[in-house]
């Protein structure tokens, strides 16, 4: 990403104050250019400590010291992935840091740096770029405070679309892969499970009614969780150190991603009706079925071994037994791995973006 270099990390205060002082921010992108554009966005963007070179060379550089580098990355494209309809640039520029920092999370490993390319079409306004970057920083103080934005890249495309590669690193502990389930463990979540699906339904059922879409973004609890989540991504490396033997992030529903983690692990996973039950708690407006198949909750799906001290924050949904055959997850006797559901960008091609 050339120009500028990015200065300290902002805090809430002076990203408002860096916004108010930008000139003429309802320019499109088409009339001021990428230069132009980047001067804008660059002075949001966080640098924590290990950031040695940020944006304005050929790559930037991250001090990591002696630890193991993990690395992700992800996409979000508009229509797929979020409507503008129902999401702000800041509550878009927040989601892409929450996805990516949980796949940072679910290996037990805490977040040092992103790179986000960003495409949108020529008209979009430059404020909203800003308000993007905003969401980035806001994401960033919220779900990773002291990592940085080392750099990226800005183009166009017909449809907003943001690109993130994120890097973590260990802090010496071993990193939790999906693959290390074993029978006799506990199967834990932290997090929430259906929320992201139950604040979907909600948008879905709006339709285009503007007034009633303004309501459920302004007040509903799981409407403001399905378009910024807050995961709790502190749990992943203090489930790294409680000896946890398998992790991943809930990104695509509770049932395909424990389809995914003991068919890596070669066991099966048991979801325990009673237990996933007390989980829920009192939240009456997730249903069973949106616990088990919502997507995009971002939660952590753990497994411990017997004997040790979960972290508080996750609660017990299953255990994992021995697969006598190809691997299952099963929830009141029903072999559930056999329709997993989920999240699958190219499951419905005739979905009309």
């Amino acid at each position: 990403m050339p120009g500028l270099q990015c200065g300290g990390s902002p805090t809430q205060a002076s990203v408002v104050a860096m916004k108010d002082s930008l000139p003429e921010l309802e320019v499109t992108l088409a009339d001021v250019g990428e230069r132009a554009a980047l001067s804008a966005i660059f002075p949001l963007l966080p640098r924590g400590e290990n950031l040695v070179l940020g944006p304005g060379d050929d790559s930037a550089i991250v001090a990591l010291g002696q630890s193991q580098v993990v690395i992700s990355c992800d996409m979000m494209i508009e229509g797929p992935d979020f409507n503008r309809e129902w999401s702000s640039p800041v509550d878009i520029g927040r989601k892409a840091i929450a996805s990516n920092a949980a796949d940072i999370a679910a290996m037990g490993a805490t977040v040092v740096a992103y790179e986000i390319a960003v495409a949108a079409p020529p008209t979009t306004k430059l404020a909203d770029l800003v308000d993007l970057a905003s969401g980035f920083a806001r994401g960033i103080a919220e779900l990773s405070p002291g990592a940085s934005i080392a750099g990226g890249d800005l183009s166009t495309a017909p449809v907003l679309t943001i690109a993130v590669t994120v890097l973590g690193e260990l802090l010496g502990t071993k990193a939790v892969t999906r693959s290390g389930a074993k029978p006799g463990d506990v199967v834990a979540v932290g997090g929430d499970l259906g929320l992201s699906a139950t604040g979907l339904r909600a948008l879905e059922q709006a339709g285009s009614d503007r007034d009633v879409i303004a309501a459920l973004v302004a007040d509903n609890a799981a409407v403001r969780h399905h378009l910024a989540p807050v995961p709790p991504l502190h749990l992943g490396p203090q489930a790294g150190v409680a000896g946890a033997s398998a992790m991943m992030d809930i990104s695509d529903g509770l049932v395909l991603d424990a389809t995914r983690m003991a068919r890596a692990s070669v066991v099966d996973i048991v979801l325990d009706h009673a237990l996933l039950t007390k989980a829920l708690g009192a939240n009456n407006m997730i249903s069973e079925h949106d616990a088990l198949y919502g997507g995009e909750d971002h939660s952590l799906l753990a497994c411990f071994p017997p004997d040790a001290v979960i972290p508080e924050g996750f609660v017990m949904i299953g255990r994992v037994v021995e697969s006598p055959g190809p691997p299952r997850v099963t929830y009141q006797g029903k072999d559930l791995s056999l329709d997993p559901g989920g999240w699958d960008p190219f499951q419905d091609a005739s979905v009309d973006w």
